[in-house]
């Protein structure tokens, strides 16, 4: 084998290593979000996403299943991405320093019931932290999905910890991706136009 051969191998590895992990997904979890989403959205509450770098991209891409459809075309649901906005994130980040750009984001567009769900590899980006803190203010149901740390000393109980079985970057980020699409086919499937 060529030396590229062998860390594409060895990447194949990890990741196979993570879907084959009993814990990449605990359904009763899943089952539970679904059905706060689907509650959320028939209240006329919203499901929002925040996320910095890849975990950003995969914020905007999971907010768009609900407005657009993941599998299934159905109802527009109101789901929001808080770092779609250049403009908000630097105007902020240059005012209030970068910690805050989720924070002010959450505090303008986010109500009590909404739900929030924060994608941080680490767990650990200040502007995460101060995002989760402003969110359980608010009474947000917030959720932070991460990767294999123990965060649940540094957080309030009420935040719902899911830990992507990994330590890598890459494979974290594709965990959150399923985790998000079978939540967002789940609950696309309640809003079918009729």
């Amino acid at each position: 084998m060529t030396e590229f051969a062998n860390e594409i191998e060895s990447l194949l590895k990890q990741s196979r290593t993570m879907w084959d992990s009993p814990n990449i997904l605990q359904i009763p979890k899943m089952e539970s979000l679904c059905r706060l989403v689907v509650d959320t959205f028939k209240s006329g509450n919203k499901l929002a996403f925040i996320g910095n770098g890849g975990s950003a991209a995969e914020a905007m891409h999971l907010a768009a299943e609900f407005t657009g459809k993941c599998s299934i075309d159905h109802h527009p649901l109101n789901a929001v991405c808080l770092n779609e906005s250049q403009s908000s994130l630097t105007a902020i980040a240059n005012d209030y320093g970068p910690d805050e750009i989720f924070a002010r984001l959450i505090k303008a567009s986010l109500s009590k019931n909404d739900v929030l769900v924060a994608l941080s590899t680490s767990g650990r980006s200040r502007n995460i932290r101060r995002a989760i803190d402003e969110s359980i203010e608010l009474g947000v149901v917030t959720y932070l999905w991460t990767g294999d740390v123990d965060l649940k000393s540094d957080f309030p109980k009420s935040l719902e910890i899911w830990n992507a079985p990994s330590i890598s970057t890459p494979r974290i980020q594709e965990a959150h991706l399923l985790w998000g699409h079978i939540l967002a086919q789940v609950v696309e499937s309640r809003f079918v136009d009729s």
